[in-house]
């Protein structure tokens, strides 16, 4: 390309790109101006949950899976119970945990006890075992005895597919399931799980 070809380009470059303020009456608004802000809504327990239900009458009674070594289920829990499904292999569960205690020991405080439960899918009781060496501050875990029931279990919860994990679920007092949810919870949950378990 010669000069006078760049120099011709230039010139149409900066024609196009001419003040808008000489236009007159037909400029553009702003997008920042013409940005509509409301309210921030607060976040709903609908919203939080994949599966939700806002009585026990509407719910679903919880049943645990058959867990490894012959270990019992857990008895039946006089206040709210919080199910965590986790593996050693999955960091967003690995990460949430002390969030977890942090919150149950939150809500204690605040004269609303919960039961919080930790259900590993690990294939092994050794993978738990040897996980939790390395990582003391793991709370105490069941494990699912068959891990590929899981997924029968999570369709009994509600859930389609194959969801993936951290699996929260919520069980009132009566044993029914109110909440389910298929993802991690952030440091912003915490309102919402105090809505979810005054409900």
């Amino acid at each position: 390309m010669d000069r006078l070809s760049a120099l011709i380009i230039l010139v149409l470059l900066v024609a196009a790109c001419e003040d808008t303020s000489k236009r007159g009456g037909d400029q553009p608004s702003s997008r920042v101006n013409a940005a509509k802000t409301g309210a921030r809504q607060a976040a709903t327990s609908a919203a939080f949950c994949d599966v939700h239900a806002t009585t026990d009458d509407k719910a679903t009674t919880f049943r645990w899976p058959a867990m490894a070594n012959g270990v019992p289920t857990p008895a039946a829990s006089a206040g709210w119970r919080w199910v965590n499904v986790w593996a050693t292999w999955c960091e967003p569960c690995i990460e949430e945990m002390p969030r977890l205690l942090a919150w149950r020991d939150k809500l204690a405080a605040g004269g609303r006890k919960v039961e919080l439960a930790f259900v590993s899918i690990d294939e092994s009781d050794d993978a738990v075992t040897a996980f939790r060496k390395l990582h003391p501050e793991i709370p105490a875990s069941t494990r699912i005895a068959d891990p590929s029931t899981g997924s029968a279990w999570f369709r009994e919860l509600g859930l389609a597919g194959d969801p993936s994990i951290p699996i929260h679920v919520f069980v009132s007092p009566a044993g029914r399931v109110r909440c389910v949810r298929a993802s991690g919870v952030r440091e912003q949950d915490f309102g919402v799980v105090e809505k979810l378990l005054a409900e």
